[in-house]
């Protein structure tokens, strides 16, 4: 992460708020209050599904298709 770019996560923190206040304010509960945990997600772990990440041997992409979302080859399992 980039740690300049703290102060407009704290900006962007603090609009989502303000406007979660004023929809609770006029009786829209919950509105927007969770997408600011939404960026956080990431650091929560789901269980894994079953999808099993292929590399591509040509541009060494990972996918998680049939084909390279890349160059068009196809994927072998």
């Amino acid at each position: 992460m980039n740690r300049t770019s703290w102060p407009l996560t704290i900006v962007i923190i603090s609009i989502s708020l303000t406007i979660s206040f004023f929809l609770w304010s006029i009786g829209i509960y919950f509105f927007f209050l969770p997408i600011i945990f939404l960026p956080f997600l990431r650091f929560v772990k789901f269980k894994q599904r079953g999808f099993k990440t292929k590399v591509c041997l040509v541009c060494e992409l990972p996918s998680d298709g049939n084909y390279c979302s890349r160059c068009g080859t196809k994927i072998s399992s």
